[in-house]
């Protein structure tokens, strides 16, 4: 009786969250496609809800250890299987008008927000993670390494024959100066948090009144305005430079004069169908940045140390850009990690900026790297709210 009292009535913060962790599920579920979605969501949901939980079973009797956990299992698998009865009749009834998971994500930020003294709270606390991550020498030299690595793809492009504009140029440039600042957003993110445990600055910041969660929103916002900055940087390095070299025009193929004809000039891809392509590539990878930054936040929060969480991030970094060869996935696999999406968004660019006859453009893509990035961002942010708010910051 006294574990069940324990455990007492559940937060408000927690419902949110509970609310939040469900609609993340019915996401995967939904990319996932399987053919028992039910079982999948309640599997999802109950690992989601136990699993950051278990972190603060550390000194405590073992009936109560235990029990916290398996509610919060039970509670997000509850959760997570209404998601997946009622959100597809919410979806149909939308038609598609509205991307349902994000708008659903959003209420439920805002809600937790409406609490009396959270929005000053949170304006107070966003300011100073942006101002200590602004004056910090990691993100400055970032922005410059990766605005050098576009400058020098850009530089050392070497063009085929059949490239007249620089679509190709930009696409190259882009991707090279974006797969840097991954890298850079997993080292801020892993750093966010392990680095304050690690120069003991933690102890200083809790103590002020200040909610865990509301800091790791903090700290999560912060690097977000970190992933728009690389995003503008990169795009506007890597993207100028190759409209003042080789310009950014129709894409166009020489055909060979017949007999007693002329060259003709014949327009493969206009110019305007390129930009689109190209702002839906720029678009891709920003989301994946902002989801890398989310993880290695994520990861920051799982080890005390600053080495385990920088060697953490690094491994999961070589795990979702080098999928194939570092792990052997299969095509159908790789398909479903968020990165994925942007690169080979950039490959089918560079192929149709140098007018290739077998160049085929997926209209869909665009749209399943939002949607991943969102769902993966969304897990990451999740998953260290709840394990933070559990861990034990004096071992």
């Amino acid at each position: 009786m006294s574990a069940l009292a324990s455990l007492g009535r559940p937060s408000r913060g927690t419902a949110l969250w509970t609310l939040a962790a469900a609609v993340i599920v019915h996401g995967i579920v939904e990319r996932l496609g399987t053919e028992s979605p039910l079982s999948l969501s309640l599997a999802l949901g109950f690992l989601l809800g136990a699993l950051p939980l278990l972190s603060g079973m550390l000194g405590r009797a073992l009936p109560a250890a235990l029990l916290e956990p398996l509610a919060g299992g039970l509670a997000t698998a509850a959760a997570a299987a209404l998601a997946g009865l009622l959100l597809p009749e919410l979806a149909e009834s939308l038609d598609g008008v509205v991307p349902l998971h994000f708008v659903l994500l959003l209420v439920l930020g805002a809600v937790a927000w409406l609490e009396p003294g959270a929005a000053g709270r949170m304006r107070t606390l966003v300011g100073v993670e942006w101002l200590k991550l602004s004056r910090g020498r990691l993100l400055r030299v970032g922005l410059g390494v990766a605005a050098a690595a576009a400058l020098l793809a850009s530089l050392a492009h070497d063009p085929v024959k059949e490239e007249t504009t620089g679509w190709t140029q930009a696409a190259a440039s882009v991707g090279v100066g974006f797969w840097t600042a991954e890298i850079l957003l997993f080292v801020l993110g892993a750093t966010a948090i392990a680095g304050e445990i690690s120069q003991g600055t933690l102890k200083m910041v809790l103590p002020h009144a200040y909610r865990r969660a509301e800091w790791v929103s903090a700290k999560a916002i912060a690097l977000l305005i970190a992933a728009v900055l690389f995003t503008i940087v990169v795009g506007v390095v890597g993207v100028g430079f190759s409209v003042l070299d080789a310009g950014l025009d129709d894409v166009t193929r020489k055909a060979p004069p017949g007999f007693g004809d002329t060259e003709t000039l014949t327009v493969v891809t206009e110019g305007a169908v390129m930009r689109g392509r190209l702002l839906g590539t720029v678009l891709a990878y920003a989301a994946s940045l902002a989801a890398s930054a989310l993880i290695g936040l994520l990861l920051s929060c799982l080890f005390h140390g600053l080495v385990p969480a920088l060697s953490a991030s690094f491994l999961v970094f070589a795990a979702i850009k080098a999928g194939k060869s570092f792990l052997g996935l299969a095509p159908a696999t790789l398909a479903l990690i968020y990165a994925h999406h942007p690169d080979e968004l950039r490959r089918q660019t560079e192929a149709f900026g140098r007018a290739y006859n077998d160049a085929i453009w997926d209209h869909a893509m665009v749209g399943s790297a939002l949607h991943l990035a969102l769902l993966t961002g969304g897990l990451a942010l999740l998953a260290a709210l709840r394990l933070f708010g559990r861990r034990d910051l004096h071992g």
